[in-house]
């Protein structure tokens, strides 16, 4: 009996200590890593998660010397190790609309990744206050 209540303390200490993504994250770092050549773009916008599946991302990046500019509306689905970012049924195209390996998720700090399919690789370093 007392090992299960052991057990279940455990299980509910790391439970109720899991960082929530339902915040304004400040997108730090944006790299794109592309057949050998890399680019980096540094505090390029926010991304807002709210607790409905919904969010709002304003950003402002340039990859390769292209310039870009994200100010929509998404829908997500969190998972244990992956977050899906998906276009709110806007016309405008985003290189952030997609599934995202979650690296390192701290409460204050994330680490993602993700692939396009054709040899380039993006990652997005997020904090809060």
């Amino acid at each position: 009996m007392k090992n299960k209540l052991i057990l279940l303390f455990a299980a509910v200490s790391l439970v109720s200590c899991s960082p929530s993504i339902v915040n304004s994250w400040n997108i730090d770092k944006y790299e794109v890593i592309k057949k050998g050549q890399s680019t980096t773009s540094n505090n390029i916008g926010t991304i807002s998660f709210n607790s409905d599946g919904k969010g709002v991302k304003d950003i402002n990046y340039n990859v390769f010397q292209n310039d870009y500019s994200d100010k929509s509306q998404f829908s997500y689905e969190l998972h244990e190790d992956y977050i899906i970012i998906k276009s709110a049924g806007e016309e405008q195209e985003s290189h952030l609309n997609k599934t995202w390996i979650i690296v390192s998720d701290k409460s204050k700090k994330q680490v993602w990744k993700s692939t396009d399919g054709q040899q380039s690789v993006q990652v997005l370093e997020l904090s809060r206050e």
